[in-house]
């Protein structure tokens, strides 16, 4: 099961790259145009300019047909896919991972689209929901989920609201949107630790990255925090099991 589901992975992370790449932009469509090209020089790929991870080794990151260098987020979310979906095949049974790959396709998709456009796709938004739906009910959990999930949500919403009346723009809806999304896998101690992993993750590549860069720490900067909340819930859900007997709420 878990190499069907590596194998499943990267193709479904291919057609992610797709979405990725045509949800933000206006002119095109998930099915339209019909064939992947590249975005450089606008050429139609062919079969073997599609093979997930292994045609960009074998064109050695470029386009065949013009020679631009080819983005490297087209690999990793392929690999990230591949390895999400083995991830969830090899820990909950296969109902449970089944939905669980469905809410790391709109974590994927959401938070890659967050990176280039700091927008988080409706999209999104109900493939994780949808998923987080299907995962709470076949571990038992719905419809008590649903409550979890409302206070969850009520309690973003006042942040988002206490946030922005503080400093416009410091909290974006759609993350709002992503954490609520999230709690109906979650849950309320789930979402707790989706909060904590996420800030936690956010920091600290903060840090690397102005250590990097050899900036200065600025508390005002604006960073893509989708991305983050993804990291934080998927974890937050993977050890979903430990953290509820860790508070006793299991056995």
């Amino acid at each position: 099961m878990a190499v069907v589901s590596f194998i499943f992975g990267l193709v479904f992370g291919s057609f992610f790259n797709v979405v990725i790449y045509r949800l933000p932009r206006k002119e095109y469509t998930i099915n339209r145009p019909a064939r992947s090209f590249c975005p450089s020089c606008g050429h139609e790929l062919v079969w073997k300019d599609n093979i997930p991870l292994l045609s960009y080794i074998v064109l050695r990151g470029r386009c065949r047909y013009c020679g631009t260098r080819i983005p490297i987020r087209y690999p990793v979310v392929e690999a990230i896919t591949a390895v999400s979906f083995t991830i969830n095949a090899l820990i909950f049974p296969v109902p449970q991972a089944l939905a669980l790959d469905l809410v790391a396709a709109g974590l994927i998709i959401s938070s890659f689209i967050d990176l280039e456009h700091y927008l988080i796709p409706d999209t999104g938004i109900i493939l994780i929901g949808i998923g987080a739906v299907l995962f709470s009910y076949y571990q038992g959990r719905f419809p008590e989920i649903l409550i979890h999930a409302a206070l969850v949500t009520g309690a973003m919403v006042a942040f988002f609201l206490i946030a922005n009346a503080v400093k416009k723009d410091s909290f974006g809806f759609g993350d709002v949107e992503l954490i609520g999304a999230l709690s109906l896998a979650s849950g309320l101690l789930g979402s707790l630790y989706t909060v904590l992993f996420s800030s936690i993750a956010a920091l600290l590549t903060y840090l690397v990255i102005i250590g990097v860069k050899g900036e200065k720490f600025e508390g005002t900067k604006q960073i893509p925090f989708g991305p983050f909340i993804a990291i934080g819930g998927y974890t937050a859900i993977l050890l979903l099991d430990e953290l509820r007997l860790l508070y006793g709420l299991v056995g």
